[in-house]
């Protein structure tokens, strides 16, 4: 399963006082209106192996995009503070909400909304590198179309733009890994996911080098993240050392690379030789939680 964040509605019923006629006093009694949602965010945990790390659920900024009619309507970019977390009050059950976090400085909200953009053209947005290395974004959607306006409860699911590495040593001697680096990264991804397509059209490449200071010895989470992309001459190289003989060990990687799934390099050694095996998990969904963006 994927990692989820919940975003909960809880309604609040808005009643009109009835008018009284000039004459006969009579009671007319007005239409209620649906509830105004009020969204409230939330985060699935992790259970399992695949628990998050230091840094991995923070939030520094959470902002929503209302479309109607195909056209961006409204830019919600002040969450409420609500119950500890943060939430976005709604007017009504109407189109299609578009979450994201931590795209400060990477998509201007504000104006895409005076330009009047599409929701096509929104749809092909895509997050370049930060810092030097991939945005750790979210992202997710909740079509309100056809919900009954009585409806208090309405989740949507939240992923992360990126992918992960974690590195497992499988070796009977003595073994360390100073240098992790996926070749042909690209440099740039999708804002939401786009079906038949996982890298922009515009996609940039170079290599991606892990940050390790000192020899890996032990099996170590998180060695480096990456933007989901197409298989494009993707190639795993790692520096190895093992029972003080040095040795580069490459892998070629038969499938894409997807957004909020883990993939486990595993180096092993065994009586005729040393190989790296890659496999994969998603980050599991777990009890959700509040949601409280980081202060900068």
């Amino acid at each position: 399963n994927m990692n989820r964040v919940t975003v909960k509605t809880l309604a609040f019923a808005m009643a009109l006082g009835a008018g009284l006629t000039s004459c006969t006093k009579a009671v007319e009694t007005l239409p209620v209106p649906g509830p105004a949602p009020l969204v409230k965010t939330r985060l699935a945990n992790f259970e399992g192996a695949e628990q998050a790390l230091a840094g991995e659920n923070d939030v520094t900024d959470l902002r929503a995009c209302l479309f109607v009619g195909g056209t961006l309507s409204k830019v919600y970019d002040a969450p409420t503070p609500v119950d500890g977390g943060y939430g976005i009050q709604l007017d009504s059950h109407t189109g299609t909400l578009y979450v994201v976090a931590n795209t400060e400085g990477l998509v201007d909200l504000n104006a895409l909304q005076e330009r009047s953009i599409s929701e096509s053209e929104w749809l092909q947005l895509s997050v370049a590198m930060k810092d030097a290395a991939p945005a750790r974004f979210f992202s997710g959607k909740l079509r309100l179309d056809g919900l009954e306006n009585a409806q208090t409860e309405l989740p949507v699911t939240l992923k992360r733009g990126v992918a992960r590495f974690d590195l497992q040593l499988r070796t009977a001697g003595v073994a360390s890994v100073k240098g992790i680096t996926l070749k042909n990264a690209a440099q740039s991804a999708y804002l939401f996911p786009v079906e038949g397509d996982l890298s922009p059209a515009d996609v940039t490449r170079q290599d991606a080098v892990a940050a390790i200071s000192e020899p890996l010895t032990k099996d170590t989470q998180a060695v480096l993240y990456v933007y989901e992309q197409e298989n494009d001459g993707l190639e795993i190289v790692v520096e190895a050392e093992i029972d003080g003989k040095a040795t580069t060990l490459r892998k070629t990687l038969d499938c894409a690379l997807e957004r909020n799934k883990i993939y486990t390099l595993t180096v092993r050694k065994d009586v005729i030789d040393v190989r790296l095996d890659v496999s994969f998990d998603e980050w599991e969904e777990g009890s959700d939680t509040e949601l409280t963006p980081q202060r900068r």
